[in-house]
């Protein structure tokens, strides 16, 4: 390489606000200075935001630029690319991190959109948003490359072999509506009632973001609040421990190197890593987390820890069973007492997830950078997002909800799969968020939004299901029921649990008769 030209990395601690972004953007860096050191280029760091353009000190030979860097898409590495492109004609290709930006509709992006080419690329963490990318932009260059943070994590060298008398859960993570921690809470109570969890406990790890779904323009105030109200509902005060906001650092001597298992039960909507995932997966323990953006990928590389649970399709958008969830982390109990983790697949995934393998993964980007200097063409599907963010005041709202078809086809990449159906012969119950009484059927859903049904006292074809966690028994239409299916509210019950509902049911009607 010439000593005229280089690579210039703009990087920005401007999303510090977002805790994993604390993590990504320092092993970013770490990287691109990996590449300067081993591969000889020229590696330049300008670290913003800065007052101005003219403070950025640039060299004379910023016009023979080999490769321009962007860590993180902000409003300062946005304006400073877009003064290297349009003020100083800089055609250097750009390697742009996207970090959930393809389901957000590139709303960070800005003016930045308009001045990408096809000699530009778009580095993600996973399949899924590598597809999503691909979904606004279908003629960009698009890598898919791990985030590097293994090399920051403690990684336990005793026995991976860990075995506890009682199954101990951990949820790390923010405490948010689409992290689905609601649908966690439900799995629990059914393994509790159906008599399967003796002793099992979960500590919960996290704070409360108050994010709501941007993206639909929904939010629910006092979620943390919500769960824990929820927690004494279903009877799992003494299961369920709280315990905030902890360090990164604390957290792996005290949950990620020690025995547990892990529990991700997100749906969010760019949930394209999991950076506690892999924390947990690298230290050899079981985890059990949605099939869903980011975890796919993991699958690879910890087929024996790794259980991942279907995420379905409703109208409603993705929902998990939660008798599906409650069946995974049994087995994954029993997995945890019988298995030996090989320590050379480890090391395997310890290398995949270094920063020095995405070094080398990420100069190969660098190195062969193709396609021509075409605009990036923006899809159908990416046009009417723009105008929809214009119509709905400039926000981060692109969609009218979780039934808005374009919504469900980002679902649909991320990871929901089959469709939910109602069964005639099952015994269903209904969600804890869904009420019964005066003739309306109310749904407060945490995550998806409000609604309510009047009901006709004069049931036509009736159904009877069970409340959770009461087990007392609603009878409602058949083609309603089967409408809280398809939606994601009613799901069949455990044997063990249809026979108490039975039970309930029977001395109900005796009672009344």
């Amino acid at each position: 390489m010439s000593g005229d030209d280089g690579v210039l990395v703009l990087t920005t601690h401007e999303k510090s606000w977002w805790l994993s972004m604390q993590e990504v953007v320092p092993a970013l860096e770490r990287v691109w200075t990996n590449i300067g050191r081993y591969e000889g280029e020229n590696v330049r760091f300008i670290c913003g935001p800065l007052p101005a353009e003219a403070d950025l000190g640039l060299p004379d030979s910023v016009s023979r630029l080999k490769g321009i860097v962007i860590t993180a898409v902000t409003p300062w590495t946005v304006r400073t690319a877009l003064f290297l492109r349009r003020q100083l004609n800089v055609t250097a290709p750009m390697v742009v991190y996207v970090f959930g930006d393809s389901t957000e509709g590139f709303h960070a992006f800005g003016p930045l959109s308009d001045f990408l080419t096809e000699r530009d690329t778009f580095v993600v963490s996973s399949e899924a948003e590598a597809a999503a990318t691909r979904c606004s932009f279908p003629n960009a260059q698009v890598r898919v490359v791990p985030i590097p943070l293994v090399d920051q994590f403690t990684v336990s060298d005793g026995d991976h072999h860990a075995r506890l008398d009682t199954p101990r859960l951990a949820y790390v993570g923010r405490v948010s509506e689409q992290k689905n921690l609601h649908t966690l809470l439900f799995a629990l109570w059914i393994s509790s009632a159906s008599g399967r969890a003796p002793g099992v406990t979960l500590d919960v790890y996290g704070g409360e973001d108050n994010l709501g779904s941007p993206n639909m323009g929904l939010t629910y105030p006092n979620y943390a609040t919500y769960l824990q109200d929820l927690t004494d509902l279903l009877g799992l005060g003494r299961t369920v421990t709280w315990h905030g906001l902890k360090p990164r650092d604390w957290l792996f001597d005290h949950v990620h190197v020690e025995p547990h298992i892990l529990v991700s039960p997100t749906l969010h909507s760019d949930e394209n890593f999991g950076s506690s995932v892999l924390a947990s997966l690298v230290n050899g323990h079981q985890v059990v987390a949605t099939a869903w953006g980011g975890h796919l990928g993991f699958q690879e590389w910890f087929p024996r820890q790794l259980t991942l649970v279907p995420v379905h399709r409703s109208t409603m958008g993705p929902v998990v069973d939660p008798l599906s969830l409650a069946n995974a982390i049994h087995s994954a109990t029993i997995r945890m007492g019988e298995m030996t983790v090989d320590a050379a697949v480890l090391q395997r995934a310890l290398t995949e997830f270094s920063e020095r393998g995405v070094a080398r993964r990420s100069y190969e980007i660098l190195d062969r950078t193709t396609g021509g200097s075409l605009p990036l063409e923006r899809s159908s599907i990416q046009h009417e997002i723009d105008e929809r963010r214009s119509l709905f005041g400039g926000t981060r709202k692109i969609y009218t909800g979780y039934e808005d078809p374009i919504a469900q086809g980002f679902f649909e990449i991320y990871g929901m799969r089959e469709r939910i159906s109602f069964d005639e012969n099952a015994d269903y119950t209904l969600a804890p968020w869904v009420s019964c009484s005066d003739d309306v059927l109310r749904i407060d859903d945490p995550h998806r939004g409000s609604r309510s049904f009047r009901l006709d006292p004069r049931v036509a074809e009736p159904v009877d299901v069970a409340l959770c966690p009461s087990m007392d028994v609603c009878r409602l239409p058949q083609s309603l029921v089967s409408d809280l299916v398809a939606q994601g509210y009613a799901f069949p019950l455990p044997p063990a649990l249809s026979a108490k509902a039975a039970e309930i049911s029977g001395a109900a009607f005796r009672g009344t008769a």
